[in-house]
């Protein structure tokens, strides 16, 4: 064999061994690639999924529903095209019974003046809710999103988020209302009571309206009772007072020589 023949030869391993290289190089690059897109699609599914079944469902509209439910089949698909897996295949159809379930009808808790049990909890729930516009506005600036339903989810969100400052507010007036009396704690249970009745066209908060309602009629009884009560109080004091002026005061002397 000639030098030349032997060059060729070694040219050609080279060759060989580097387009194997590039090979093996181009098929892992696709594996990263592949890892990288689950990792990602499964973290937009845990964001979505937490939000749906964290939020109260007092908030959790029909629309809400709607476009949570939409997003998580979608990428529970595309996870599908990557990872055809028994556990995969699972998740999408729990996520396609959920969406076949009809929106439950839930009450306002009867006897309560709030929907959330303590500010912490109105606290977690406006987290959320600012969680879920940041969400809603990336799916708008994607265009994953209708300019119209972005318009009415977004908009239901932040009546949510009233709401719940509402009740942060109900709390606070709870709060005057055990430390000084129902006297300071009825302006602000009023002002709150007028906020409610603004966002309630569509007759949704009728029920926290009349539990607030009727507490404040308790507490404006029992105000004026206790008016009653100081005056008739200070009316008995003004009549001591003049009954002790009374007996003091000089009689006209009668002469009975006469």
């Amino acid at each position: 064999m000639s030098p030349t023949e032997t060059g060729l030869i070694i040219v050609a391993v080279v060759v060989v061994m580097a387009m194997i290289a590039f090979s093996i190089q181009a098929v892992e690059n696709q594996r990263r690639e592949r890892r990288m897109r689950l990792l990602m699609l499964k973290d937009q599914i845990r964001r979505a999924d937490h939000l749906l079944h964290t939020l109260p469902e007092h908030y959790i509209t029909r629309e809400i529903r709607d476009v949570l439910v939409r997003y998580l089949q979608n990428r529970w698909k595309q996870v599908m095209e990557l990872e055809n897996s028994p556990d995969n295949r699972q998740k999408l159809a729990e996520m396609e019974a959920f969406a076949a379930q009809p929106l439950p009808v839930v009450e306002h808790p009867p006897g309560s003046m709030t929907l959330h049990t303590d500010r912490n909890h109105a606290q977690r729930t406006a987290a959320l809710l600012r969680e879920l516009f940041q969400f809603l506005t990336e799916l708008q600036n994607g265009g994953l999103l209708p300019p119209a339903t972005t318009r009415d989810v977004i908009y239901q969100v932040k009546e949510a988020y009233t709401r719940t400052r509402l009740d942060v507010e109900i709390m606070e007036a709870m709060e005057v209302e055990q430390q000084r009396g129902p006297a300071p704690a009825l302006p602000r249970y009023r002002t709150a009571a007028g906020k409610l009745q603004r966002l309630n066209q569509t007759q949704q908060l009728d029920r926290q309206i009349y539990e607030l309602s009727a507490h404040m009629d308790k507490l404006q009884a029992i105000v004026e009772r206790e008016r009653l009560l100081r005056e008739a109080e200070e009316e008995r004091k003004r009549a001591e007072e003049a009954a002790k002026e009374d007996k003091f005061k000089p009689r006209q002397f009668t002469d009975y020589r006469r």
